[in-house]
């Protein structure tokens, strides 16, 4: 908003200068009515709108500018070699040439320009020596290649600004569009966290209750609660992220009172996963914020694959060290699963589509870190290793 607030008042100054020039010369062909200087006095009212609009309204300003420029040019030379002043309006060619560098579409306009203007250089007003008070002479020799090539010079400038300034601000477009981007995927990978995580659990205990219906009405009951439980976790976690999102600079976080790991491994113990776990208790209370989100949605993501893709009781060592170079994080079930894109074996369980490996690797690549799945010997590993900014 600045930016176009600074914009505009750069116009305004120069359309009001336009303004002032333009006073001037019909002052001096109403007091000279010659045909030269009416011409010069018209073309002078012209400038005002086109020094008004030259970079918002780019190519017919800028046409405009070129136009009238070369019928002053026209006129100057048409009463030398009686002298009718050297007009201001020659800093309208390279205007012109920036303006279209900088911000027509079509690259080919600002290359015409720029030739046109070139070209045209020998017949500007400058090209032209007073020596006298009503003599003007051609320059020649050192004299008119100093002029061409400070005409030429200016052009160049203009032109060669005016591409940088486009260069950058497309660069900056690139560098807002990644970062919109990398803000989507951190999206994706929140809500996906959050309810491929959530939804399993509701989806096993559904099973079970559909199940114990049958025979244990009473641990029917139990699943309800854990799905209605789960549910309700579920839905204050996303609320929680439509909430930071809502909150301009806030970080992406799932929840304002985020789960503990005892609380991750005791939520799949109580599904039926025989979880063997060895972790500093108060881990993540001394890492950064983001190593610890990481840590929770990894170890999360890693357990509920082990849910999806194999069965309730499978045995599974989760284990996560510290040390001067940062942390490792593994979690290795002792049965091989059946697939990681198939159905699972457990009655209802949804098939996987990899999104979850997908988005524990890219957390740890945020944070300069690896991960690995794949087959052991006696089952399948999943192990991240994120390095600490500092030794702790």
């Amino acid at each position: 908003m600045h930016s176009m607030r600074r914009l505009r008042r750069g116009d305004a100054a120069a359309a009001l200068l336009g303004c002032v020039l333009a006073a001037m010369y019909v002052s001096i062909a109403a007091a000279h009515p010659t045909p030269v200087l009416c011409a010069q006095a018209a073309l002078s009212l012209g400038f005002v709108p086109a020094l008004a609009l030259w970079r918002t309204r780019v190519v017919p300003a800028a046409g405009a500018l070129l136009g009238l420029l070369a019928a002053w040019c026209l006129a100057f030379i048409a009463a030398a070699p009686a002298n009718t002043g050297f007009p201001p309006y020659l800093v309208a060619a390279p205007m012109a040439v920036y303006s279209l560098s900088r911000h027509a579409p079509d690259r080919h306009l600002a290359w015409g320009a720029l030739l046109a203007c070139a070209a045209a250089a020998p017949a500007s007003p400058l090209m032209w020596e007073l020596r006298g008070p009503d003599d003007l002479r051609y320059r020649s020799g050192n004299s008119l290649l100093g002029f061409l090539a400070l005409h030429w010079s200016l052009l160049g400038v203009a032109f060669l600004w005016a591409l940088h300034r486009r260069a950058e601000q497309r660069r900056r477009e690139r560098e807002h569009e990644a970062a919109r981007e990398t803000e989507r995927i951190l999206i994706a990978q929140e809500i996906h966290d959050v309810l491929a995580h959530n939804l399993t659990l509701i989806n096993v205990q559904s099973s079970a209750g559909i199940i114990g219906a049958r025979t244990n009405p009473q641990a029917a009951v139990e699943a309800l609660g854990t799905v209605r439980d789960v549910s309700a976790e579920a839905l204050a976690q996303v609320r929680g992220i439509v909430a930071t999102l809502r909150s301009p600079g806030a970080p992406t976080a799932a929840s304002e009172d985020p789960a503990t790991l005892a609380e991750i491994v005791e939520g799949f113990r109580g599904l039926g996963l025989t979880v063997r776990a060895d972790y500093p208790a108060d881990i993540l209370s001394r890492l950064p914020v983001q190593h610890a989100l990481a840590v929770r949605r990894i170890t999360a993501e890693a357990l509920t694959n082990v849910l999806r893709h194999q069965r309730a009781g499978t045995a599974v060592n989760y284990r996560l060290t510290e040390d001067p170079s940062g942390l490792t994080l593994t979690v290795e079930s002792l049965e091989a699963p059946r697939s990681l894109t198939s159905a699972a074996s457990g009655p209802g369980l949804p098939a996987g589509c990899g999104t979850g490996l997908v988005g524990m690797s890219e957390r740890a690549t945020a944070l300069g870190g690896t991960l690995r799945a794949g087959p052991t010997e006696r089952g399948w590993l999943v192990r991240a290793d994120l390095p600490l900014g500092e030794p702790r």
